[in-house]
């Protein structure tokens, strides 16, 4: 029996004989250890389960399912849902069932690839999962499952950074329509058992909903061109009909260059896929998803587009909250930009960006959860973000950055974001249950922060990456090597700023001095604050003052009021702009705890409004699209300025 936390499925693991047979492979390190490991030699499968079965009964029907990578599930040739995300998931599914002959198909993918996305890489695919109607097992995956390879997606190469593969799907393939009852399985084998440990949690969670998004549709010489509005995070959807094996290529972008889909994008992302057809009316199946506005059809000679037929499928979150009103019609377009992000863009888990790496990053993520939760009392993201970060102590005691996946890396400020971040969300909601629940493994993280790079007080030493802010060019030259792939001996301002935030937040939720702050700041100010200049230096190196230095020691608390002033004059005059996403939350913070007008800083013309000057429907990943070289145009992190409108 397999137990997924405290449910004991029924079903057992299967997959397919060429995986049963694999040895697992340890994907897991510290950074800084970098071991030599093997590589898995099996990338970009996509394998079919199917099953027959009958009912008497249908109602309070429920499956609770998963699998390794990620499924598609079908019943009755309905699509049910997906799950991208590597979670046990529990979807009601009475409406897809009728009493007698059902079938249950499960499009599973084993990617392969060692990045921000999965655990993958690993030799482990799977699929498990029990029906269960009116409280009794009826269904469970077994060796009774048939299964067989997807032929028709093949690559078109690697998008991002090994995000994902993009798709060649040929609509000849034998096994297109799989999912519906009719479809001849006879060749099909029988599932085979895994024994291997699939790499799976639960979430509490909601599961995603799908809506449909009509564009405007405009016939050119090549084909025809697509825009839906503003970006979205889906599936493109469309039928053509041409000769059999003639191709269609399809480009997606977020933004346009001289009028065309620019699919070569910023974010080192090369959006284009291909389409075989069959000779009838083929209609396209993408499996995994894209972040864009634009699409370009090109079509083959004497092939043609059923126009009707064009559609994007947006996959998101479950998104609502009340409306608001704004007299001043800069700050609504701002927040409607922000709000426009929120709902398309979070996803499972909240991504820093859906293109480029889709990658689950603990700093970022906590002030996006928080937001996301603050518009619509929706805290399980965030609640389920912290409960993913402190499981990585199982490989890393002080956390790893980029959570659920097999790309290992870690950022030194982001576990201490993280119990910054809970302070908040206890401030927000008052749930304290859930604070004692995680309130050990914030500790531990502490303790191994003091423990591993202090000399007694100040963090001096630590074997993972300062990011301070991102990208570099935010820094204002801040004088302390931040080299990655290196131990850092150097002591700097801004990890002490965050650590002593992060030992007052822990005590203010364990409702007790466990950690000695007075003595923290007390280091710190000698360290770093030059009285006579009022102040903060970059270093004990330096006489370096950079603008980040100072603002986070006023963020921090840690800021003498002599100071203070200074210090928010020179951001006055040198504008929200002159920091980026890590320093602007919790600056803007302090700032509105103290009761000052954020309002100037919101209609900043070379911030949030920069954006929306240049085009953006979706926050950048900076204020403006040049000023990073990958910059992503649908990045969630600074739709932040939403939590404090």
């Amino acid at each position: 029996m397999q137990y997924i936390n405290n449910y004991a499925f029924s079903g057992a693991w299967i997959t397919s004989a060429e995986f049963a047979k694999l040895k697992k492979i340890n994907v897991f390190h510290r950074y800084l250890e970098r071991p030599v490991r093997e590589k898995s030699e099996y990338q970009n499968r996509h394998i079919l389960f199917r099953k027959k079965f009958n009912l008497t009964e249908t109602k309070d029907a429920k499956i609770i399912i998963g699998a390794d990578d990620c499924f598609k599930l079908y019943i009755n040739g309905r699509f049910v849902g997906e799950c991208f995300s590597q979670n046990v998931r529990t979807l009601d599914v009475e409406k897809y069932l009728i009493k007698g002959e059902n079938l249950i198909a499960v499009h599973t993918y084993y990617q392969g690839l060692i990045n921000r996305v999965f655990v993958s890489g690993d030799n482990c695919h799977g699929l498990i999962c029990d029906l269960v109607v009116g409280g009794k097992t009826v269904l469970k995956s077994d060796e009774n499952f048939l299964y067989a390879y997807h032929s028709a997606y093949t690559s078109n190469g690697v998008i991002g950074y090994d995000t994902q593969f993009s798709e060649i799907y040929d609509a000849a393939a034998r096994e297109v329509g799989f999912e519906q009852p009719d479809f001849d399985d006879s060749c099909w084998q029988h599932a085979k058992i895994n024994n291997n440990a699939c790499t799976l949690g639960v979430s509490e969670s909601k599961p995603l909903v799908f809506e449909s998004v009509k564009p405007e549709l405009t016939k050119t010489d090549y084909g025809y061109f697509a825009d839906f509005g503003a970006n979205y995070v889906g599936y493109l959807n469309l039928t053509v009909k041409g000769e059999r094996g003639s191709e269609v290529v399809l480009r997606f972008s977020q933004e346009l260059s001289d009028g065309r889909a620019r699919y070569k994008m910023r974010a080192n992302c090369i959006y284009e896929d291909k389409m075989l057809l069959s000779g009838g009316a083929d209609e396209l199946r993408q499996f995994d998803y894209k972040a864009f506005r634009y699409a370009e059809i090109i079509l083959p000679r004497g092939a043609g587009l059923y126009e009707n037929s064009v559609t994007l499928t947006a996959r998101h979150y479950p998104f609502k909250t009340e409306q608001k009103t704004f007299d001043n019609p800069d700050i609504k377009s701002v927040y409607e930009l922000c709000i426009h992000t929120l709902k398309y863009g979070v996803q499972e888990t909240v991504q820093d960006c859906p293109d480029r790496e889709k990658g689950y990053y603990l700093g970022d993520g906590c002030y996006i959860a928080l937001t996301f939760g603050k518009l619509t009392g929706d805290y399980s993201l965030f609640r389920q973000l912290v409960r993913d970060a402190i499981k990585t102590s199982a490989v890393s005691p002080s956390l790893l950055t980029c959570l659920n996946c097999s790309l290992i890396q870690e950022i030194a400020e982001f576990p201490l974001i993280m119990v910054f971040a809970v302070k908040i969300y206890l401030e927000l909601t008052g749930d304290s249950a859930f604070v004692s629940e995680i309130i050990s493994g914030l500790k531990s993280v502490l303790d191994c922060y003091k423990s591993a790079y202090t000399d007694v007080t100040l963090i001096t030493h630590i074997d993972k990456w300062c990011v301070v802010e991102w990208p570099d060019n935010f820094r204002d030259n801040y004088d302390a090597d931040l080299e990655q792939n290196k131990l850092l001996t150097e002591t700097h301002c801004v990890i002490n700023a965050y650590y002593y935030a992060a030992l007052s937040a822990y005590n203010d939720l364990a409702g007790e001095e466990l950690y000695d702050t007075k003595a923290v700041k007390t280091a710190y100010l000698d360290a770093f604050y030059d009285s006579q200049n009022k102040r903060f230096k970059d270093s004990v190196n330096t006489d370096r003052s950079s603008l980040v230095s100072n603002l986070f020691s006023y963020s921090f608390g840690l800021c003498p009021n002599e100071a203070k002033e200074e210090i928010i004059a020179e951001l006055e005059n040198r504008g929200i702009h002159s920091v980026n996403m890590f320093c602007a939350f919790p600056l803007l913070y302090r700032m509105q705890s103290e009761g000052r007008d954020l309002t100037q800083h919101i209609l900043n013309k070379n911030a949030w409004l920069n954006m929306l000057r240049e085009g953006a429907t979706t926050t950048f990943e900076t204020w403006g699209k040049e000023q990073k070289w990958n910059t992503s145009l649908f990045h969630l992190t600074l739709s932040y300025i939403a939590f404090f409108m």
